[in-house]
């Protein structure tokens, strides 16, 4: 059997220890890993400050907000009662009026027929005499 010349590089390749092929030639060393992952480390630790100090603001901007919205229900809520509280004054003023009239007509009447009965009284029963008291 006889060797092309073409194979040998391919049979050269099979010689080489499995180890050496596996690793690229670029891949960095192990220590160099560790520092590049002490630095991914800590920008992803200035990363996390940033969204917490992010989140943080929002946080307190919303709950500015709850409470500004809060406040303005709040005044809403105020001003419909208040509202509600000068018509019921109003309503109640009026029944008041109505009521004082009612008893102002109540009581004139009752006056004026009590002068009328009196009156009535008198004419009916007739003219006594002066001389019928002094008996």
């Amino acid at each position: 059997m006889s060797i092309r010349p073409a194979m040998l590089p391919l049979l050269s390749i099979l010689l080489l220890p499995l180890p050496l092929l596996a690793q690229p030639v670029d891949a960095p060393t192990e220590a160099e890993a560790v520092v590049a992952g002490e630095q991914d480390v800590g920008t992803l630790q200035a990363e996390l400050a940033k969204v917490e100090a992010e989140r943080q603001r929002l946080a307190d901007e919303l709950a500015n907000s709850v409470d500004s919205t809060q406040v303005e229900r709040l005044t809403e809520q105020n001003l419909a009662l208040r509202d509600r509280l000068s018509a019921m004054e109003q309503l109640a003023d009026s029944r008041r009026e109505e009521q004082q009239r009612k008893w102002f007509i109540i009581g004139g009447s009752t006056v004026a027929l009590s002068l009328l009965a009196g009156w009535l009284l008198a004419q009916l029963g007739g003219r006594r005499k002066r001389s019928m008291w002094l008996n």
